[in-house]
């Protein structure tokens, strides 16, 4: 079995492959701290991972790291030193904090578990955002892997030529600090919202606005002559620990920063004018992955991608990128972020030590990978404070019986999603044919602003009935990794989970899933389509625990709950 490890970034994780390539498990240390973007060593998911799995640490085959802890040290500090004076507080930052970066993986990694005679890799970072993708592709295929992320090691975007597991070729790469990352974090700082988190958010906010700053932001990063460039002159992070933009940025588009963590909404005065600039930025990071798409085609031949990294997360240009003619394929995997690489680096591990990778799955199906793992819980532990209104074997004819009265469902099932969305195994869902209710979902249990959308969720089987999905992208829709439209007219409207921009982040399912048994009880009642959120208090990590699950629907006032064990309500 093999480890790979993603961390002391953002979002630290833990996946665990078999020596067959399956995905036997994936933790993040968010789910066990309760700390939002936990990037400490995940101590936590390295023992949940072991102890549910019934295996020692002297058991592994291999650790893999997801980048080269030096390299990742050395590139933003080379390039302050360049810039800036030895006293610049960056510079000093970083050493200030060399002992807390990931330089330390291996004295953490034996500090905690006794993996002193295991093999340890360290992984190029885009590496792994390409190995995490090509885990989910067909092995037989060719393709072009595309990563755009904020930076790891020195590259920020990347390009390799993936001919096959033996043979993955970087093809082309653009270093620190010039990076479309960056730029949107950026762009995400200025608007008041969280770097790492909340350019989601962002991606919400651009479809109310108008991309009337798109001139004054191509100024600060292009696509020339294949080479991205960024004018650092507009960005404050290659000299600040604090601030993303510079007095130029705010200067060029002639409005002042948004308070950072003051929520927003549709109400506010100056909410256009922040539409504005989200939806320039958009318009402009759509037109430049174009670009590097294009480009990716070009030195490589290819006509079929792999798309990861934290850009990749960007649903609404995943749908503009698969309009492009030199497309045929994107393939991104379910969590493309740093967290999602611990799966890339897992694989790498896996690839080193075997003497024959045609012994390993061709392909891993990601609509049968979203929930790898195993949870072991107390299983009367909701009986202790609930009632159960159902059994196993009746709880998702009873869920849609209570769906389709219009009422509200919590789910805890099983484990967790692998990537950032809820999938239905950590899920709150509603009537999606139901306006009013999907509002009230979104905005009064989850207390999400207005300007942000919930997303759809439908069995494959009659997802064409309802909107138009793009070939190229299909695969994506099974963990809402693209946006499509709905279709034209529908005879049961779907209006509360269609953005103001005419799109749906739409996930399929098919009844294997949880979420698609549930769908399949309520076709008798006319009802194709449910809401689907994640299951967590805004801003809080998912819930991953039952203790986790009793909390949350207490705080939120959710009445009924369904997990493996059963229906249960908090009512009677």
């Amino acid at each position: 079995m093999h480890l790979g490890i993603s961390g002391y970034f953002h979002d630290s994780s833990v996946a665990l492959l078999s020596d067959n390539g399956e995905l036997l498990d994936f933790k993040k240390e968010e789910w066990f701290s309760r700390v939002k973007g936990d990037k400490s060593f995940p101590r936590l998911s390295v023992a949940d991972v072991l102890r549910c799995n019934g295996i020692e640490a002297q058991e592994i085959s291999s650790v893999t790291f997801y980048e080269k802890p030096m390299k990742a040290w050395l590139s933003v500090l080379k390039h302050s030193l360049k810039i800036n004076p030895l006293t610049n507080e960056l510079t000093l930052n970083y050493f200030k904090n060399i002992w807390k970066s990931s330089i330390i993986f291996s004295y953490d990694l034996n500090r905690f578990f006794n993996f002193k005679s295991t093999p340890i890799y360290y992984s190029d970072h885009h590496l792994s955002h390409t190995l995490s993708a090509f885990y989910y592709a067909d092995k037989q295929d060719s393709f072009a892997s595309v990563v755009v992320d904020g930076y790891g090691d020195f590259a920020c975007t990347s390009i390799h030529n993936v001919i096959s597991s033996d043979e993955i070729i970087n093809s082309w790469c653009s270093e620190y600090p010039h990076s479309l990352g960056l730029f949107y974090s950026a762009v995400t700082d200025f608007l008041g919202f969280p770097v790492n988190d909340g350019e989601y958010q962002v991606m919400g906010l651009a479809s109310f606005g108008n991309p009337r700053f798109t001139d004054q932001l191509s100024k600060m990063i292009k696509f020339v002559n294949g080479e991205l460039i960024l004018d650092i002159e507009y960005f404050d992070f290659v000299r600040s620990i604090n601030n993303s933009f510079s007095n130029k940025f705010s200067l060029a588009l002639g409005v002042k920063p948004r308070i950072t963590n003051k929520s927003l909404d549709i109400d506010d005065p100056n909410f256009q004018i922040y539409a504005d600039i989200a939806a320039s930025s958009q318009v402009l990071l759509e037109n430049l992955l174009g670009l590097i798409f294009k480009h990716a085609h070009e030195i490589t031949g290819q006509r079929k991608f792999l798309f990861s990294g934290g850009v990749a997360m960007n649903s609404v240009a995943v749908k503009s990128l698969a309009q492009h003619d030199f497309v045929d394929q994107i393939i991104i995997p379910p969590s493309p972020g740093d967290s999602g690489s611990a799966i890339g680096a897992a694989y790498l591990g896996l690839l080193k030590d075997s003497l024959n990778t045609k012994e390993f799955r061709d392909t891993s199906p990601i609509r049968t990978t979203l929930y790898p793992g195993k949870a072991f819980q107390k299983d009367d532990f909701f009986e202790l404070r609930l009632k159960k209104i159902a059994g196993p074997n009746e709880s998702t004819q009873k869920a849609a019986q209570l769906l389709a009265k219009d009422e509200i469902i919590a789910t805890c099932y099983g484990n967790v999603e692998t990537g950032p969305r809820a999938l239905g195994n950590r899920s709150l869902l509603c009537n999606g044919h139901n306006e009013a209710l999907v509002k009230k979902l979104s905005e009064e249990i989850k207390k999400r602003s207005r300007f942000r959308p919930t997303a759809p969720v439908v069995l494959e089987k009659k997802a064409n009935n309802y909107f138009n999905l793009s070939d190229e992208i299909y695969s994506c829709y099974w963990h809402m990794g693209a946006v499509a439209t709905p279709k034209n007219k529908l005879e049961n409207p779907i209006n509360g989970v269609v953005h103001v921009d005419g799109t749906c982040r739409v996930q399929i399912c098919d009844e294997n899933q949880i979420i698609g048994e549930i769908l399949s009880h309520l076709s008798e009642f006319g009802i194709d389509v449910l809401a689907n959120t994640s299951f967590n208090i805004s801003s809080d990590p998912m819930v991953l625990s039952k203790e986790d699950a009793l909390l949350s629907v207490e705080r939120m006032d959710v009445t009924y709950i369904l997990t493996e064990n059963g229906l249960f309500s908090r009512g009677g």
